[in-house]
């Protein structure tokens, strides 16, 4: 048994009073205590040199940078004003190299890809005219969809006629993944055709997706959101107000409709008698039982879920998303991969400390990978520079609709997603297990999937950091009313977020 050294005591020592005096300092900001938390700063600034390097010494650097600036702006806004966000001004060569390295690294989103690809491919069994259209993040790489060519070419029916459209903000990199894949599907001999969109998620007309998506009749369609729909969260956000609506009777009479609904769906939950797993799931007798493809062990799709505590009801860029993915898109089936943390609430305080927690276990992944790869430090620095520094500005230093980086737990989503008008679809047995494989060959030690409710988990060290979920559209929304009525975009602007407390 390895005993720690009296060395190895005082470092340990020392981080924990490094996260101790960081989270003390976000606490005295968000309280205004602005000399307290000048205090706690300069305690950081001088645990983080004594503390030499490593993971959270790493991270404390952009952490006190983002403690310092908001310090500034609490004292001397103006100054605070003309400081400059060094994301701003980040080479793109640069950041783009940076993201193909943490695919590289991370297992995370590859057992992510493995997944999402075993989901269309199950969806789509025997479909001859097969769409998948892609919202990519920021992890996507052109091999995520090389394999799913050579996937769906391995079929034992033959591959189908393949659409494929990549929404993706950089043309460059869109050009790039056009070449490589044209080459590929000509080798493999797939009919194939690719659609490419050079837009943000958020800058989309979401009351024109079937121009914009280049949709077909006759295709079966297949939706993946990569770490892309908390983007939306960030439309018509209003931290400072507490997500407080103003009184507008179009909003007002939507926010009744949801509000029924959210009662009905409580009322359904009190009145189950079974466990709960995603929020309280049982059968659902009276819809058809809806089994996912090719699942061995024949999961049947749950119901609609009670809400979590401090709900916020979607503001009207994701409503709007949601309910034109599930009326124009129909997917057959939609993939979900999101950030498993609590990045999206309004204290400052709590938002401060779950992203030292989260960030934390991130950093600590790519610090094992790194070693076990043998892999330069300079390329693993520059990951956290140029990919997650800029991911732990924004959700650190804005707030409102500057806020990009809104990440929420699956919970959340689970129910956003219920009352747009979707239902779960459980994972298979095969597609868990393909992402187990992933993990497995990536070599870590530390990593580790979980199926939670039909879902899946991405850990490192039994934290969950990303979440991988299936959904389609519910045959009986419409008849319901759930997720029926959504304002469009148009009607939406200028409404504040409409938030429930339960």
């Amino acid at each position: 048994m390895h005993h720690p050294s009296t060395e190895e005591t005082g470092r340990a020592r020392r981080l924990a009073h490094l996260g101790w005096a960081l989270c003390e300092c976000a606490a005295d900001i968000e309280a205004g205590s602005m000399e307290k938390a000048a205090h706690r700063l300069s305690q950081a600034v001088g645990l983080k040199a004594a503390t030499g390097d490593g993971p959270l010494p790493r991270l404390a650097v952009p952490a006190v940078d983002c403690l310092a600036r908001r310090l500034i702006r609490g004292m001397v806004p103006a100054v605070a004003d003309a400081l400059i966000d060094p994301s701003d001004h980040l080479d793109r060569r640069c950041v783009m190299a940076a993201r193909r390295s943490f695919f590289d690294l991370s297992p995370f989103p590859k057992a992510a890809v493995a997944v999402s690809n075993r989901v269309i491919l199950e969806a789509m069994e025997n479909e001859k005219n097969v769409h998948v259209i892609d919202f990519a993040g920021p992890a996507a790489q052109p091999c995520q969809w090389i394999q799913l060519l050579r996937d769906f070419k391995s079929r034992p029916e033959g591959p189908p006629h393949l659409r494929l459209t990549i929404v993706y903000d950089d043309e460059k990199f869109l050009a790039t993944v056009s070449e490589s894949l044209v080459d590929e599907a000509d080798e493999l001999d797939v009919p194939f055709q690719l659609h490419c969109v050079a837009a943000q998620i958020e800058a989309l007309d979401f009351n024109d997706l079937h121009g914009v998506l280049g949709l077909k009749s006759g295709e079966a369609r297949a939706l993946v959101c990569t770490q892309q729909l908390h983007r939306l969260l960030a439309a018509a956000a209003d931290d400072d107000g507490g997500g407080v609506a103003r009184s507008f009777s179009a909003a007002g009479r939507h926010f009744n409709k949801q509000m029924a609904n959210v009662a009905r769906l409580q009322q359904m939950a009190s009145t189950s008698s079974c466990p709960p797993s995603i929020g309280g799931a049982c059968e659902d007798d009276d819809e058809s039982a809806y089994r996912s493809p090719a699942t061995p062990l024949s999961f049947v799709s749950p119901p609609l879920t009670t809400p979590p505590p401090q709900f916020q009801m979607p503001p009207p860029a994701l409503a709007s998303f949601l309910a034109a993915a599930r009326t124009t898109i129909s997917p057959k089936v939609a993939v979900l991969v999101e950030q498993e943390a609590s990045h999206n609430g309004v204290s400052f305080r709590k938002r401060f400390a779950e992203a030292l927690h989260y960030y934390g276990a991130v950093y600590d992944s790519l610090d094992a990978a790194a070693a076990a790869y043998r892999r330069p430090d300079a390329e693993r620095a520059e990951v956290e520079r140029a990919v997650l520094a800029v991911e732990i500005r924004d959700v650190l230093l804005h707030e409102g609709a500057r806020r990009r980086e809104r990440h929420d737990r699956l919970h959340q989503w689970g129910f956003r997603m219920e009352v747009a008008g979707f239902r779960r679809v459980p994972l298979s047995y095969v597609a868990i297990r393909e992402g187990d494989d992933m993990v497995r060959r990536c070599g870590l030690r530390g990593c580790e999937n979980r199926e939670h409710g039909g879902c899946l988990m991405l850990c490192w060290r039994s934290l969950p950091l990303y979440s991988v979920s299936a959904w389609r559209p519910d045959r009986g929304a419409e008849a319901d009313g759930i997720g029926g009525e959504y304002l469009p975009l148009s009607e939406s602007i200028g409404s504040s977020c409409i938030c429930m407390e339960l």
